[in-house]
């Protein structure tokens, strides 16, 4: 009797085996549907300045969306990069002077200004300070 049972055992967990196997998809990786709503994934890079300082020369910095998904936090990134004495607790177009107030309207490429609590001062912010006047110097002795 135990030949039987046993015999009969190995048949049907052949059957379950077998059955697992070929209903099974060969390539064992999930793949999700794509999202053709969603922005690109791309990291932003944007160029900052200090609030009133004409002589900084700005830094770039690369704003990736997955990194940053609130202002606070990409704010708190730019105060230990920007040297503010409050922080940098405001960020500003530096045309028009109006406050960013998200993250997403950053565009690629783009200046902007960090202050703490002070208002927006109105500067060419984009402008390189060149000197003035061109030096020659001559080596011939």
């Amino acid at each position: 009797m135990t030949d039987v049972l046993s015999s009969h055992w190995q048949q049907q967990s052949h059957h379950r085996t077998t059955n697992l196997t070929t209903t099974t998809h060969p390539n064992y990786r999930r793949t999700l549907p794509h999202d053709y709503s969603q922005k690109p994934t791309t990291s932003r890079k944007i160029t900052v300045f200090r609030n009133g300082d004409r002589y900084f020369a700005g830094k770039q910095i690369s704003v990736a969306p997955q990194r940053y998904s609130s202002l606070g936090q990409l704010l708190q990134d730019l105060s230990s990069t920007v040297d503010l004495p409050y922080g940098v607790r405001r960020l500003f177009t530096p045309k028009s002077g109006s406050e960013v107030t998200n993250v997403q309207v950053l565009k690629d490429g783009a200046s902007y200004v960090c202050a703490s609590f002070e208002p927006f001062q109105k500067l060419e912010y984009n402008m390189q300070m060149v000197p003035k006047g061109t030096f020659n110097i001559d080596q011939s002795e």
